[in-house]
């Protein structure tokens, strides 16, 4: 058992407190200069308490939480932040009893000589516990993880350890217990880490169906609206039509040429903009709203490149017979491959078809194209592509895709100034 000498325990509280301050502020190297006083502060408060009363643990956690707050650090954060000082601070000074009880083999009292021993061995650890911090970027993982569930974990490990330290100082055993205090909480901060982790990522995954949820919601309302926008443009259009061809056939009749070379000049004029250059007609029978919302941005990415685009859906399509976002990602790569070998051709022409009925899915997207150099099956294979600045995976990504759905079959043609993708879906038994 050691028996330290009073003044040197006095000066080893006092130096001891300075290691949560350092925890602190290398843990929170954004605190304003000006609150470095307020730590001080905080020292001496936990000094003058730890004279009268034992359990000073949640001094620190209180001022350092207080710090945080006046910096405008988000809650939870900041007290996760101020709970990992208080830990780390806690095992350092357990590392450093459990080597210190291990020194003297009898009953022997110590000094300042002791202290400073004990102290140094303190903020080596300290040193070690912040650089594997900085090393191993636990500060992007405090940062990702913060919850509510990580604070009342952190702050059950800091009770049972204050608990734990304060019955074996009562009793007078803390020689016997600290090794064991030590013990204690490597493991309930491994079982706590694991734990934390897991439940942060299982809340994560809710969370991010969640918002995928409510994307979706919102996708629906805009993909509607603008489909309701576009039938009324079509209408308009169609009524506008109607009205130059009334104007002109009455201007014919009345031998009225000024007028007529009037109203030939606005149709004239307006001719681009009447032009439909959406398909959308057909797009709503297509109910699955990752598959509309695919085909939109499609068609109006095709509209900005002067791409003809016709599109048919006589079926309403709903059930997809495989994975939706394999699906997706297979007619993404399709229409992608499309659009560019379109905008290349002379023609800039681009037919998308899909049918649906009980027994199957079909989808057809043919494309102008330029004479192509390289067969289909090279075409299909990973690395091989005919653009520039391009990795070539696209095709063979389906063919990925193709392997691992047995009731999905893909052909490509060639022809002269045209290519022709066909992918066929077999109803599985529980869509029949």
């Amino acid at each position: 058992m050691l028996i330290i000498d009073t003044k040197a325990y006095l000066l080893r509280m006092l130096l001891g407190e300075f290691i949560f301050v350092y925890f602190f502020y290398k843990i929170n190297n954004k605190i304003q200069n000006k609150l470095y006083w307020f730590m001080i502060l905080m020292v001496l408060v936990e000094f003058f308490t730890g004279l009268f009363v034992w359990i000073t643990e949640y001094i620190p956690i209180i001022f350092g939480y207080y710090i945080l707050k006046k910096s405008k650090i988000e809650k939870t954060l900041a007290i996760n932040k101020v709970l990992v000082c208080s830990l780390l601070t806690s095992a350092t000074f357990i590392i450093s009893s459990t080597l210190i009880d291990n020194w003297p083999s009898s009953y022997h009292k110590v000094g300042f000589s002791f202290v400073f021993q004990n102290l140094g061995i303190d903020y080596l650890l300290a040193f070690i516990f912040i650089y594997l911090y900085k090393r191993f970027d636990i500060e992007r993982i405090i940062e990702k993880y913060s919850s509510t569930l990580t604070v009342f974990l952190e702050i059950y490990i800091v009770i049972v350890i204050e608990f734990i330290s304060y019955t074996a100082h009562k009793r007078e055993i803390f020689d016997q217990f600290v090794l064991g205090i030590l013990i204690f909480l490597v493991l309930q901060t491994l079982f706590v880490s694991v734990l934390v982790i897991w439940l942060t990522i299982k809340q994560k995954e809710k969370y991010e169906q969640k918002v995928k949820d409510k994307e979706l919601i919102y996708l629906k309302k805009y993909t509607d609206s603008l489909e309701k926008d576009q039938e009324q443009s079509a209408r308009f259009r169609h009524d506008y039509k109607n009205l130059l061809l009334s104007l002109k056939e009455r201007a014919t009749l009345h031998q009225d040429l000024a007028l007529k070379e009037q109203i030939e000049s606005l149709e004239h004029y307006s001719q681009p903009y009447l032009t439909d250059k959406f398909a959308y007609r057909y797009l709503k029978n297509v109910k699955n709203e990752y598959v509309k919302s695919l085909l939109l941005s499609k068609m109006y990415e095709a509209s900005q490149q002067y791409i003809h685009c016709t599109f048919e859906c006589p079926n309403v399509i709903q059930n997809i017979p495989m994975d939706i976002f394999d699906f997706v990602r297979v007619l993404g790569i399709l229409i992608d491959n499309a659009l560019e070998a379109a905008e290349e051709s002379e023609q800039k022409e681009l037919a998308i078809a899909i049918y649906q009925d009980k027994e199957q899915m079909e989808i057809s997207i043919i494309n102008s194209c330029n004479q192509a150099k390289k067969s289909i099956n090279q075409l299909t294979q990973k690395g091989v592509t005919t653009k520039k600045g391009h990795s070539g995976l696209g095709l063979s990504n389906i063919e990925e895709i193709n392997r691992k759905n047995e009731n999905m079959f893909v052909n490509y043609q060639m022809e002269a100034e045209q290519f022709i993708a066909h992918v066929v879906l077999i109803a599985k038994e529980e869509d029949l």
